[in-house]
């Protein structure tokens, strides 16, 4: 045990001052009259000992890195507990049994008012784990629920004479002791989080603790496994949401369906709560209860009436999600080949909140809702939008015509009001706000305008009633091209929007996709009884074909008189719209393009603002674009009186 734990036997401070005596003593030593020289020597190091004392000069972050080593973040241990270690004159002996300088300084906690043993014990025991952990889980693990216990006691308990001060260093070190502690403890050997009622042994006594899983959102039989997101990095986004507090973050991944070519999951948080004295610990009479928050709406637990942040990671949860190939390749298949295992419409980033507003992101060409991650989470992490918003997605295959996909939308959206609030009554849910990206943007228009004949006429020079047609034939005419604003909806924004078509529509891209686009059956039959419909009523094929335009392609070609007619309807009173657009380089507007849309296409007089973006044609994750978004959202809550606070 001794050789395992080799901790310096003299402080590093003191070693250094005592180097440079060492080779000059020795060859003293070594001379004739070595005897009397060396007590000269001893008298003159005895009368002039106080001048080994002293300070030289530092770069302030060497100092601070001094003072902020800790064994979270090095394989030592902090000052602090050097201090403690000092005391007691058992720095060299913590080296040697470390076991027993342990029992030595619960003991002594015992009976001491001073609560910087507990800090000591929770640093030491995790400085043993992080070694022994080499050796196997089986070998560490008391040591970290050792350190989770005391770190609970430091921070929490109530038996010392003053709590520790959230301005003391120590109290984020034990924090992080107590979450990183807890994580490593309940981590088997495969890496998984084992989220179980067991009984534990410690260096020094006992525990038992029971498992709460009331309060996160679903079952625990619905998840395949639980992971810490401390095992993970994070790429492919700007920032990462880690919220601090006390507890382990975790991601629950679901039980994948067979069929299934992807998994889902939800961010929670762990948080063992103690009920016990460090005298039942030796007694084996220490209880807990291991309880399991979700991350999405659950910010805090109390603990002896003093609410306790707890720390969450829904950055982290996000991205090992989209790390999947399934979920990778979403968006260009779905393009070419129709909605697969997922289906279009609408899904939660979060469990359904009634006094938050929904934010629905509406993807674009060829895109799936992975490409509103980096606006999702960082907007999250803003305490106002949190706290006033959820984020909804809307997934759809893109390649189908525009008309096909707003009416999945608008239908997606009406039945989703309907289900969690029947009556009416809600209205946060009535002041949604639809964001769209692209082809997004138009299906988002749809949703916010009252186009009444205006598509019939431009069709057929006839409004709806005036056309000689079965009631059939105008139900399903009536359904493709006339569309009334949804109550609910209230703001629009759009984002690189092709109000007036897409150059790209015109060019051998469009002609290449064409060739390798397979759309659904259902959507290829009621194209063709759209064309039989318009034929009947003998409006040319050419005609016709432009009016229905088979796929998204067809109907955002500048030279479709649909999309034409489109963008001159404004939007419905009482709904607001902003407008982002995006030039790719340093042209003044109306010349430039984002690559795929021209200014002159995304640019309409219709909005209350329009923001320029120097950038391409996918600029829903620029941060200029982000913080644009962020600024309206917040004019919105004003607006609406969501928001009495400050805001900006």
């Amino acid at each position: 045990m001794a050789r395992a734990f080799l901790v310096r036997p003299i402080h590093p401070v003191l070693q250094q001052m005592q180097t440079p005596w060492r080779q000059p003593m020795r060859r003293l030593a070594r001379l004739p009259w070595a005897g009397l020289l060396l007590l000269v020597v001893a008298a003159f190091g005895l009368a002039g000992c106080a001048t080994i004392v002293g300070v030289q000069q530092n770069d302030p972050r060497e100092t601070y890195a001094q003072i902020a080593v800790s064994a979270v973040s090095a394989d030592d241990y902090s000052r602090f507990s050097q201090d403690v270690l000092t005391r007691y004159d058992k720095v060299q002996a913590f080296g040697e049994a470390p076991l027993q300088v342990l029992a030595f300084l619960h003991h002594e906690a015992e009976k001491d008012y001073r609560n910087d043993l507990l800090f000591a014990l929770a640093e030491l025991n995790y400085f043993i784990a992080m070694r022994q952990r080499q050796g196997g889980v089986e070998k560490a693990r008391p040591h970290f629920f050792a350190s989770a216990l005391y770190a609970y006691l430091y921070l929490l308990g109530k038996d010392w004479l003053e709590p520790p001060s959230p301005f003391d260093r120590r109290f984020r070190i034990a924090c992080d002791l107590y979450n990183n502690s807890l994580a490593q403890a309940l981590t088997d050997a495969d890496g998984n989080l084992q989220i179980a009622p067991a009984q534990v042994d410690l260096p020094v006594g006992r525990f038992a603790f029971s498992v709460d899983a009331r309060p996160f959102h679903q079952h625990l039989d619905q998840f395949e496994k639980f992971v810490s997101t401390d095992k993970f990095g994070v790429r492919g986004l700007s920032r990462r949401n880690r919220e601090a507090g006390m507890g382990a973050p975790i991601i629950a991944v679901e039980k994948k369906p067979a069929e299934a070519p992807m998994f889902r999951s939800s961010p929670g948080t762990l948080f063992l709560r103690f009920n016990c004295t460090l005298q039942e610990i030796d007694t084996g009479a220490c209880t807990g209860a291991l309880e399991l928050y979700s991350a999405y709406n659950q910010t805090e637990t109390t603990v002896g009436g003093q609410k306790i942040p707890l720390e969450r990671d829904v950055t982290a949860q996000l991205a090992y999600t989209i790390d999947q190939p399934y979920v990778q390749g979403l968006g260009f298949n779905e393009f070419l080949h129709g909605t697969g295992y997922i289906k279009s419409g609408l899904f939660y980033m979060q469990p359904y909140e009634p006094d938050k507003i929904p934010i629905v992101l509406v993807h674009g060409t060829f895109s799936s809702p992975v490409a509103w991650a980096e606006l999702a989470n960082t907007l999250r992490a803003d305490t106002v939008i949190n706290r006033k918003y959820q984020f909804w997605n809307f997934f759809y295959d893109s390649g189908k015509r525009i008309g096909i996909s707003a009416q999945e939308l608008r239908e997606a959206l009406s039945a989703q009001v309907q289900q969690v609030d029947p009556k009416g009554t809600n209205a946060a849910l009535r002041q949604m706000v639809i964001i769209g990206h692209s082809q997004g943007g138009l299906l988002t228009k749809l949703t916010a305008t009252n186009t009444g004949d205006a598509f019939v006429k431009m069709a057929t020079g006839k409004t709806l009633a005036q056309l000689d047609v079965t009631d059939e034939e105008r139900t399903r005419l009536e359904k493709e091209a006339v569309f009334t604003a949804l109550p609910f909806v209230k703001r629009v924004i759009f984002i690189s929007t092709p109000h007036r078509g897409s150059f790209l529509s015109k060019n051998w891209v469009r002609t290449l996709v064409l060739k390798m686009i397979t759309l659904p059956k259902g959507v290829l039959q009621s194209t063709a009884n759209l064309m039989k419909t318009v034929a009947q009523m003998g409006i040319p094929e050419a005609q016709a074909q432009q009016f229905i335009a088979t796929t998204s392609l067809d109907a955002m070609s500048p030279d479709n008189p649909t999309i034409k007619t489109m963008a001159e309807i404004p939007l419905a009173p009482g709904v607001k719209g902003n407008s982002i657009v995006a030039i790719d380089g340093d042209d003044i507007p109306p010349e430039g393009d984002d690559g795929v849309v021209t200014y002159a296409s995304a640019h309409v007089d219709y909005v209350e603002s329009e923001f320029l973006v120097r950038s391409g044609h996918s600029c829903q994750g620029h941060p200029l674009v982000i913080e644009e978004v962020r600024r309206i959202l917040l004019a919105h809550l004003q607006a609406n009186q969501q928001s009495p606070e400050k805001t900006h």
